[in-house]
């Protein structure tokens, strides 16, 4: 899957997977960046992909300037995939709440909670009719 990405994305997708490249591509699509060796706790790539995730591309790129492609490729369905994938990440440490996801995702907090209901079984309040 990684070789539908363009560019400098596919080799982030290598280190630290599809979601966290296509994460990268949201927030800097477009721009150059740059990427330091060691990368402080407080720096926008540590917010988007975590601190581990954004240790591993500093240490493979640090010290470099990147352009970030803005099209990303694929399709609008792969790219759905691997933001719900990012939620789950996030919501898996069971400490985050709907906002602080979705700020760092750049999504809605309607589409984390979306993404909630989706994979608990989609429970729905027992008091309302099904409409389909």
């Amino acid at each position: 899957m990684t070789e539908k990405l363009p560019g400098v994305l596919a080799e982030i997708a290598e280190l630290i997977g599809e979601a966290g490249a296509l994460a990268i591509a949201a927030r800097r699509g477009g721009t150059r960046v740059y990427f330091p060796q060691k990368v402080p706790a407080d720096h926008w790539l540590v917010a988007c992909v975590g601190l581990k995730a954004a240790a591993m591309v500093s240490e493979r790129f640090g010290g470099e300037t990147c352009d970030i492609p803005l099209v990303i490729g694929g399709t609008y369905r792969q790219f759905i995939r691997a933001i719900a994938e990012r939620i789950h990440e996030l919501d898996g440490t069971g400490d985050s709440h709907a906002h602080e996801i979705a700020h760092r995702l750049g999504v809605t907090q309607r589409t984390v909670h979306r993404h909630r209901a989706h994979h608990r079984g989609g429970h729905r309040d027992k008091r309302q009719k099904d409409l389909f």
